[in-house]
């Protein structure tokens, strides 16, 4: 069977190159990786309470998955940028709780929000949203940065206000961490959840 591909139409014989050995570039380990992403937020399999929740069979596979990319790609090597959209102004009820808590006693903040994407290929990467106190000078901000199973969160943290509000903005963005190896994030969220 060690040269066997399962094929819709029945079993077909591999040719001898492809059953000895097969590489992959770092261009197609990239759009691995990016596939992988995408499956880890986007699919789910249990749809019986229908939370569209992923079983444990598919969060087994994606683990495996991203445990294989962690050996193919250097991300300490690796560079992305990010760009981002144009701040929307958002209402205090709709900003995430834990930068509310970080700016209670505060009075006369704007609250903005904008969506992260890594570049070149437009990929969804997280949101930050900032509370920007103008009578101190100060914006304090909350980086989610999506990742499956948890969302990463960086901040809230404080920072003195730039010269406009994107210059704000960009000060955040130039702060996220990117390309943590997900093995390294797994064990440090182990490492802090209750027993």
């Amino acid at each position: 069977m060690g040269n066997i591909i399962p094929f819709k139409g029945g079993p077909v014989a591999a040719p001898a190159a492809l059953a000895d050995m097969l590489t992959i570039s770092q261009s197609d380990a990239k759009a691995f990786d990016d596939f992988v992403r995408f499956a880890e937020r986007h699919c789910c399999d249990d749809v019986s309470n229908k939370s569209g929740a992923k079983s444990r069979d598919l969060r087994l596979h994606l683990e495996r998955m991203r445990a294989l990319l962690d050996t193919l790609i250097d991300y300490s090597d690796k560079e992305i940028d990010l760009s981002w959209t144009a701040p929307d102004e958002i209402r205090i009820d709709e900003a995430d709780s834990l930068l509310l808590f970080a700016v209670t006693g505060r009075s006369g903040l704007h609250f903005h929000k904008v969506n992260i994407y890594s570049l070149p290929d437009d990929l969804f990467f997280g949101s930050l949203e900032i509370a920007v106190d103008a009578n101190t000078g100060e914006t304090c901000g909350l980086v989610r940065i999506q990742q499956w199973p948890i969302d990463l969160i960086g901040g809230p943290r404080w920072a003195q206000n730039e010269a406009d509000l994107d210059a704000t903005i960009q000060a955040f963005i130039d702060a996220v961490p990117i390309w943590t190896p997900m093995h390294e994030l797994k064990d440090a969220r182990e490492a802090t959840e209750p027993e």
